[in-house]
């Protein structure tokens, strides 16, 4: 088929605009192809239509930012400016090549996919477009349409921006990242959330905007003095700094849950490095190994992507340190040359003519479509493995001030605490962890940053020595424990002596003996340790005297004997035959019991036990209906006493809600500030979905008080539950 050539002004100025952005075009080929467009279009007005304009505004984005050349360019020409039922395919193959033929073919094939009708990832999508796109270029013509389309987004309509902007985002955004084409990905990341987030993209927009004096400034004062070393080591090189993406900024805010002041590395220092190729990795490590000598370096973010590129072929150098004013600030380190791969990834390579095809452009689109069928996860686990080569046996943990500890790995939050302060490590209760609540038993890792919380009520325990792997700490947790033993085994002391007393037993050796041996403990000291530290209850020494001295009795008869002594003491401590509960419990033989809790203000009542005196329970108790078909004859009405202690009965709190930074501070500070009461335990368990759960012991004057404790806690924003719990 001959052309016939039409000299129009039309083509005239369409070649001139093609020339200003790919000078290296064929003028004679691309002659031939406007007269065919031309004559496959029936005179249709291309100009009014735009459909010459939107395919040389497309061309011009696929041709300056992704380096498509000829073969690429008159697909996008053809497929643009003709209908597609107009196309015909042993035409193209024909005039125009067999590649452009496939390419063409390809891109009718995108626009048949029905988006709107399907619930379909990204992942899937890729895979779908790499089944119907025999020809890689078909989707990097694609990726241009939608950049050029976004750009050009403010004439739509709303309901249109919305659509695009959400297909772009979730669908084409993503396959730009994977093959490297960075700049195009971060642009249309940005320009989509203008689109589906207006009221945020402009509140961030317009924050940067503010602060952007003080970040030039900041950033001078950072790069001043590496500037002097780099010249020094006679490195030849550029430093700038750079913003992050207002996308990036806000994708960071939501992923930790913070605001825009609170997000730390909301710029990036970019140093390149002009390098011969074969001195590019020296000297890239050569540049780290001076700004990590005048700036701490956080070693768990060292990302080296130059020993080993990412599939998209990205090459760099990360790592972030902390900077003047104690602020994290990202450092990226490339060359001349890995810059222009971090902009355009693999089609940065890709620098040919027409007439020249050949290897190079095959070798450049087989990478391309292996970035596409590969993800990042297996470079992601070889950057690992590779991180912990540089680190064998050694972690470094960074304070909130910025300050670096060095531990063992394999070391864990209460290792931590005893390395910054003896004081530190005996009160520890757990950590914020890079902005999590962690145990003591959390295992801390390389770059952690890790504030320890502490509290006064917080002792060292036994359990600690199999915690902690620091022999330091072991050593000061022994200390510890043998000085609260001392103390403890005084205190227990005192308080068998005073039980000796009140049981009217003789307080001497054989005794005391006899009760070391009941209980199993090899001493009178660790008898005494055992009742001191609250491990023994001092309650059971009564019981413990009565199994000893009648082993032999019946059953039967023990019974009768101890139901009696029971209810002469109920007697004597009763009125208007009620059961008074005194708050002097003791010293006579009440005890509240464990299954349910009760405390004043709920209806209780009292059961005599074969030894262990009466049990208070609460009506609702879930044993009461066994108790009372069973041992009625052992059931006694019961009541409080009106002037009973404060803060006397303990409780448990269930509490579930979103797991936040701060939630256990704003329940502790209700317990304490606001109710005045005494908190003996709180535990937060993480959830999936960012939900936590948690248990809260403290102790109340009544069931009126804990039901206002209750009400208000259910008031936390975050709190979704709060219920009372059986022991």
């Amino acid at each position: 088929m001959t052309f016939q050539r039409i000299t129009c002004s039309m083509h005239k100025k369409a070649i001139e605009i093609v020339k200003e952005y790919y000078p290296e075009v064929d003028e004679a080929l691309f002659k031939d192809l406007l007269n065919y467009i031309s004559e496959k279009s029936e005179g249709e007005d291309l100009i009014n239509s735009g459909k010459l304009s939107n395919a040389i505004g497309i061309n011009k984005v696929g041709v300056k930012e992704i380096n498509l050349r000829s073969t690429a360019v008159v697909s996008g020409f053809l497929f643009y400016c003709i209908e597609s039922s107009k196309i015909e395919f042993n035409e193209i193959e024909t005039l125009f090549g067999k590649e452009t033929a496939k390419i063409v073919g390809g891109l009718i094939k995108v626009p048949e996919i029905q988006l709107d009708k399907l619930s379909i990832q990204s992942e899937n999508f890729i895979k779908l477009l790499l089944t119907i796109s025999s020809d890689i270029r078909s989707i990097l013509i694609k990726l241009a349409e939608m950049l050029y389309l976004l750009r050009n987004l403010k004439d739509k309509s709303n309901a249109e921006q919305i659509k695009i902007s959400s297909e772009i985002s979730a669908l084409y955004a993503p396959i730009a990242h994977r093959l490297g084409l960075y700049a195009i990905k971060s642009e249309m990341e940005d320009l989509s959330m203008k689109y589906l987030h207006p009221d945020t993209y402009k509140e961030i927009a317009k924050t940067l905007e503010k602060t952007k004096a003080n970040r030039n400034k900041y950033i001078e004062q950072f790069v001043s003095p590496l500037n002097k070393e780099l010249k020094k080591g006679n490195i030849r090189c550029e430093i700038k700094g750079r913003p992050k993406s207002i996308f990036s900024i806000w994708n960071k805010m939501l992923k930790q849950g913070v605001e825009f002041d609170e997000v730390y590395d909301k710029f990036a220092i970019r140093v390149i490095i002009e390098s011969k190729p074969e001195d590019e990795k020296a000297n890239c490590w050569q540049v780290y190994s001076i700004i990590t000598d005048k700036y701490i370096p956080n070693p768990r973010r060292l990302r080296d992507w130059i020993t080993s590129p990412k599939t998209s072929g990205y090459e760099s150098l990360h790592t972030t340190v902390i900077g003047p004013e104690q602020k994290w600030v990202e450092v990226q380190i490339r060359t001349l040359r890995m810059d222009e791969i971090a902009e355009k990834g693999h089609a940065a390579h890709w620098k040919y003519k027409e007439k020249k095809e050949g290897k190079e452009k095959s070798d450049w689109l087989s990478k391309m479509r292996e970035a596409l069928e590969k993800s990042d996860k297996e470079n992601e686990t070889k950057q690992d493995k590779d991180k912990a080569k540089l680190y064998t046996d050694e972690i470094f943990i960074f304070t909130p001030n910025g300050d670096l500890r060095r531990l063992h790995r394999a070391y864990s939050v209460l290792d931590f605490a005893f390395s910054i302060h003896t004081n530190i490590g005996e009160s520890c209760t757990g950590a914020i962890v890079n902005g999590e609540m962690k145990t003591i038993k959390h295992q801390l890792k390389n770059g952690d940053e890790v504030k320890v919380l502490t509290s006064k009520k917080q002792k060292p325990k036994y359990e600690w020595l199999e915690i902690v792997k620091s022999p330091r700490a072991k050593a000061k947790i022994k200390r510890a424990i043998k000085a609260k033993d001392y103390k403890d085994s005084d205190i227990g002391k005192d308080s068998v002596k005073q039980k000796f007393t009140q049981l009217k037993i003789d307080f001497n050796d054989v005794n005391i003996n006899l009760l070391a041996e009941h209980f199993d403990l090899k001493s009178a000291l660790d008898f005494y340790q055992a009742v001191g530290s609250g491990k023994l209850d001092i309650h059971k020494i009564k019981k413990a005297f009565v199994e000893i001295t009648d082993k032999l009795s019946e059953e039967k008869v023990y019974e009768e004997e101890e139901i009696k002594i029971v209810k002469e003491d109920i007697k004597s401590k009763s009125t208007e035959n009620y059961l008074i509960i005194e708050n002097n419990l003791q010293t006579i033989d009440y005890q509240l019991a464990k299954c349910c809790s009760p405390i004043p203000g709920d209806d209780v009542f009292g059961f005599i036990t074969v030894s262990k005196g009466t049990k208070i329970h609460k009506k609702t108790c879930p044993n009461a209906p066994d108790l009372f078909k069973r041992y009625a004859y052992r059931i006694v009405e019961a009541k409080w006493n009106e002037r009973i202690d404060k803060d006397k009965f303990s409780v448990q709190l269930h509490l579930s809600g979103k797991d936040k930074v701060g939630i256990a501070n704003t329940i502790t500070e209700i317990i304490g500030k606001e109710f005045k009461l005494s908190l003996r335990a709180l535990t937060i368990h993480p959830r999936k979905n960012n939900l936590f759960e948690g248990v809260v012991v403290t102790a109340v004057q009544n069931s009126k008080q804990l039901n206002n404790l209750m009400d208000r806690l259910r008031k936390i924003e975050d709190v979704y539950e709060v219920k009372r719990m059986m022991k």
